[in-house]
């Protein structure tokens, strides 16, 4: 492992575990019942989501169930809706139920609202003076308004959806996290170079590397719903380039070199950005990638001080850090940025987003001089999106990326 690896899981692990001590962090769901209301809601996401029994139907038949078991003579769509719902309560399979109604349809915001709630969607999450916290759905529409007035909550979920599946874990050797990654084109996913070095010099060879998207796991341990992995393409590495000395310093004594970005650009076995997000429902969606930003304009960091992160936190559900005023400042030779948001163990190689979901920065690292507790971290940094792209173009690579 890398020296700047092993510095961010040793300072995430130490915040981590401070957090867990205080009860901050938000519970991985337990199985068991729905509460009456929550059963009320779940019929009506489902209804709405799926709007037709043979949508419904779709859906069971992916988690190997049939909706005519559910569906009795006489009945309307929504009574054997309610049944479904009732009937996956009593037996306790309501949460492989959601999570894959959500799985194939990532983009219904009130669907995401309620999967949320339990762990199956991605969690939004903020810093306070007790660490990391969930934001409660009825904050969420204030926060994200602070962060963008023009910014109406459910596109802001819609979004958000979206780009959920492109986000995958790193794992070497598989099951291992050591980061996360997501998809810049077809079959192109980016991350940290610290986070790959050992394959990248030959320490584990690119065959013990997987790629998991769609991971959802419950706090017994147990994976719930399908995820979907890939492998590394034998000509995997497309472009590299790595971190800085710098980058370890508590006091750094100069900035990191344009050619030192802490990123790898590696090619997948098959091409999961083309793929369906849900195989056995004929409506969805492909998975998708984060396209580059159009055009070279300068952003206002000056002004725009909001930035979400999208992270695989370790054997945790998904999250996306909020913070409204998270920048703080960007390195005279516009390489990194430096920001409030909190991180956690696993999220080197996540994307940061812009209050419009607009992709600027490739999440690296954090404050070296982190002690835990009692030596709050001043900061977290990401690489520039315009540094990346600027360095792609020089070494003739910059074809890689989906959107160009």
């Amino acid at each position: 492992m890398s020296e700047l690896a092993l510095r961010c899981t040793n300072r995430e692990r130490k915040w981590r575990g401070a957090a867990t001590r205080r009860g901050a962090m938000p519970r991985l769901m337990e199985r068991g019942s729905l509460k009456p209301v929550d059963r009320l809601t779940m019929r009506k996401v489902l209804r709405d989501a799926f709007k037709t029994p043979p949508r419904m139907k779709d859906l069971l038949l992916a988690i190997n169930r049939d909706f005519d078991d559910y569906y009795g003579m006489g009945d309307d769509y929504p009574e054997a809706v309610q049944k479904l719902v009732d009937r996956a309560n009593e037996e306790l399979w309501w949460m492989e139920l959601l999570a894959a109604a959500h799985t194939a349809r990532p983009t219904d915001p009130l669907l995401a609202e309620f999967a949320a709630e339990f762990n199956l969607a991605p969690i939004p999450v903020e810093t306070t003076a007790r660490g990391t916290e969930r934001i409660p759905a009825g904050d969420l529409e204030a926060k994200v308004r602070a962060a963008n007035p023009m910014l109406d909550v459910l596109v802001w979920r819609t979004r958000l959806g979206e780009i959920e599946g492109r986000v995958c874990r790193v794992e070497c050797p598989p099951g291992k996290a050591r980061g996360t990654g997501f998809l810049v084109g077809p079959d192109v996913v980016i991350t940290n170079y610290h986070v790959v070095k050992d394959v990248i010099d030959g320490t584990w060879a690119p065959e013990h590397v997987l790629l998991r998207f769609d991971y959802k796991v419950l706090s017994d341990g147990v994976k719930l719903g399908e995820d979907k992995t890939y492998s590394l393409a034998a000509d995997w590495l497309i472009d590299h380039s790595p971190y800085s000395a710098h980058d370890l310093e508590a006091i750094p004594t100069g900035e990191p070199a344009v050619d030192e970005l802490d990123y790898a650009l590696m090619r997948t076995a098959g091409a999961p950005g083309r793929e369906p997000l849900f195989p056995g429902d004929p409506n969805s969606a492909a998975r998708g990638w984060i396209e580059v930003p159009p055009g070279r304009a300068e952003l206002d960091f000056g002004r725009q001080k909001a930035l979400f992160i999208v992270q695989h936190p370790d054997g945790k559900p998904m999250q996306v850090a909020l913070d409204t005023d998270s920048i703080t400042g960007v390195f005279g030779n516009q390489t990194r940025l430096r920001y409030r948001t909190n991180t956690e163990g696993g999220s080197s190689g996540s994307p940061c987003f812009g209050p419009d979901w607009q992709w600027i920065a490739l999440h690296h690292s954090g404050d070296p001089m982190y002690g835990g507790p009692q030596y709050p971290a001043r900061w977290n940094q990401g690489i520039l999106v315009s540094a990346i792209v600027n360095l792609l173009e020089q070494r003739g690579k910059l074809v890689a990326l989906g959107s160009r």
